[in-house]
């Protein structure tokens, strides 16, 4: 059987909003509560990277598999600012507030909604939405000049 992202995703949140609501009543900040959530969906992602890239190579249970890692990815999460050649690009990305260009990559490359992460930032989501969009707007502007 496949794994199927969406059902995965909708038991992650439910099951976070009754823990994070356990949390509150037991009288913890939304500060320790957001670190917690940020640290549990790391792990939600790292176990969604896992199954996205484990591929049988039999149709029985007892087959081994075969997983594709990309090193590059999870050992340079910001590698993709380095990629940019374009030197006028890359100054404008690096004169953004750091923690625009960590939504921009949590965004992108971690697959966090706006909302979760403006909870893990701390950070109003228009905020988080500004940031993200004004990075995109930059990056295409690159590639439509190109």
């Amino acid at each position: 059987m496949s794994y199927n992202h969406g059902l995965e995703e909708k038991k992650f949140k439910e099951k976070w909003q009754k823990t994070a609501e356990e949390y509150r009543k037991a009288g913890m900040t939304e500060k320790q509560i957001a670190e917690i959530y940020e640290f549990d969906r790391e792990v939600f992602n790292s176990d969604r990277r896992y199954s996205e890239r484990t591929v049988g190579l039999f149709n029985n249970s007892n087959s081994r598999t075969l997983m594709i890692y990309d090193d590059y990815l999870a050992h340079n999460r910001y590698g993709w600012i380095n990629e940019i050649e374009d030197m006028e690009v890359y100054s404008q990305i690096m004169s953004l507030p750091e923690i625009w260009r960590e939504a921009f990559t949590m965004y992108i490359f971690d697959g966090y909604t706006q909302k979760e992460i403006s909870s893990i930032l701390l950070r109003d989501q228009s905020n988080i939405s500004r940031a993200i969009d004004k990075i995109a707007e930059i990056l295409r502007n690159q590639f439509s000049n190109a």
